[in-house]
């Protein structure tokens, strides 16, 4: 069978070194994976310029060095389309996986073009029965934009990033369990296999893992 050419384009820079090696087992042995970043050929000084506006709900990704950078969510939007135009162009993809779990669906994009959070939002809508949703996001001031983002008749939302230390998974686990949640999702794409598992083997609940769903999602789209 031939090569297929995926994108995975992420909001940081690239390459996704924390991100791309775990979903690798996942695809379909036909697919080969390109990457490319928003912020690939910025200067820091640059950077800093998409930095959240004040009451702006950040997005949060790595760079390429290993730390962390919040982003207005605004900027990161604008650049999107340009970004994904250019690697199925120039890199001659068929498809672009997201490497973000941020709801972009202000702006339109065509069907190549995969989101981990349209997946998730299927599964806990029309697969898996959610009455109580678990959500585990990078910062505080992103919980009431995920209470909103999911929809559910209950969201509780506890902040852990993936990139520092923070609470234990156990504390949030704690919590979970007495909230009864139904299902928990791991709502950023740079929480690991390592993570899901240390929360897995706290709850009797199915744990979701964006970077892992997103890799089944391409692989369906292909």
């Amino acid at each position: 069978m031939a090569l297929v050419k995926v994108g995975l384009l992420t909001i940081g820079q690239s390459p996704r070194e924390d991100v791309v090696p775990e979903m690798k087992p996942f695809f379909l042995p036909h697919i080969k994976i390109l990457e490319k970043g928003l912020l690939d050929n910025l200067t820091p000084k640059e950077i800093r310029r998409l930095k959240p506006k004040r009451g702006e709900t950040p997005l949060v990704t790595r760079l390429r060095k290993g730390s962390s950078v919040q982003l207005s969510e605004k900027e990161i939007s604008s650049l999107l389309p340009e970004a994904i135009d250019s690697m199925k162009t120039k890199m001659k993809v068929k498809a672009v996986g997201v490497l973000c779990t941020h709801d972009f669906q202000k702006t339109e994009f065509p069907p190549s073009v995969i989101f981990p959070f349209n997946s998730l939002r299927f599964l806990i809508n029309r697969i898996i029965q959610v009455k109580c949703l678990g959500v585990v996001v990078p910062l505080e001031s992103q919980i009431n934009n995920a209470k909103k983002k999911w929809k559910k008749d209950k969201v509780v939302v506890e902040a852990k990033s993936p990139y520092a230390k923070g609470k234990s998974w156990k504390e949030i686990a704690q919590n979970f369990s007495q909230e009864k949640v139904d299902v928990v999702i791991l709502d950023c794409i740079g929480y690991k296999i390592k993570d899901k598992r240390a929360i897995q083997k706290l709850l009797p609940v199915p744990v979701l893992l964006p970077r892992v769903v997103l890799a089944f999602a391409i692989d369906q789209h292909i």
